[in-house]
């Protein structure tokens, strides 16, 4: 008569399946969600949650978006979001993001990065915010909780832009300090449009129009 595993023998068992490692062999491209991922080194596999860790990093790109992930370590949610600590992105546009956290939320199409944020691209120089956010499908990129600038020199409490057009908003309060042009306001309702010529803001209009308001206004929410 065949005899059934102990609790006990069962309760191993289970730990020693759910800590499996399965070694990946170098840069053998897996693919996640739409999204082609290198690792740097080994995936370890959780049975039990179905997260892979990928404790030394690698590169995950959306070619479809148009976004390139580099990042020291990843975890991999299948059907969920893809997470990564120290990373870099780069856009389709030629935009530049760094943060320590980074989560790309697959069914959101977002990819949401937090703890010394920084973005570089043909307009912002050192633009660094708490939380940025792109929206993959739109390109849309916004900065919430306190933005800062190096140049143009400005702040405010959150900013989105339009990588694919040289506009963006300025939600208030906000301070804009640019050669001749100077522009602030302490009320949390204000809007600025800017409209740049690469890293200089060529008009700033304080009282945008509806279409404008509603173009940006989604992503400042």
């Amino acid at each position: 008569m065949k005899r059934s595993p102990s609790p006990t023998l069962a309760r191993l068992l289970t730990g020693a399946l759910t800590a499996l490692t399965l070694a990946a062999g170098g840069a053998q491209a897996v693919t996640f969600g739409g999204l082609n991922v290198t690792p740097r080194g080994p995936q370890n596999l959780n049975l039990e949650t179905g997260t892979t860790d990928l404790p030394q990093g690698g590169t995950a790109t959306d070619s479809r978006g148009g976004v390139k992930l580099t990042a020291a370590r990843m975890q991999l949610q299948p059907g969920q979001r893809l997470s990564a600590q120290d990373a870099t992105i780069t856009t389709r546009q030629g935009g530049t993001l760094k943060a320590a956290q980074v989560t790309y939320d697959l069914k959101a199409g977002t990819v949401t990065a937090t703890g010394g944020v920084t973005y570089n691209d043909a307009r912002f120089t050192d633009l660094s915010a708490p939380s940025m956010t792109l929206n993959v499908k739109s390109g849309f990129v916004t900065a919430r909780g306190g933005v800062k600038a190096a140049k143009p020199a400005m702040t405010g409490a959150a900013l989105a832009f339009d990588p694919s057009t040289m506009q963006a908003m300025l939600a208030g309060p906000y301070r804009v300090n640019q050669g001749t042009l100077r522009a602030d306001t302490a009320a949390p309702a204000g809007r600025l449009l800017l409209v740049f010529s690469a890293r200089s803001v060529v008009r700033a209009t304080e009282d945008p129009d509806s279409s404008n308001r509603n173009r940006f206004e989604p992503y400042l929410k």
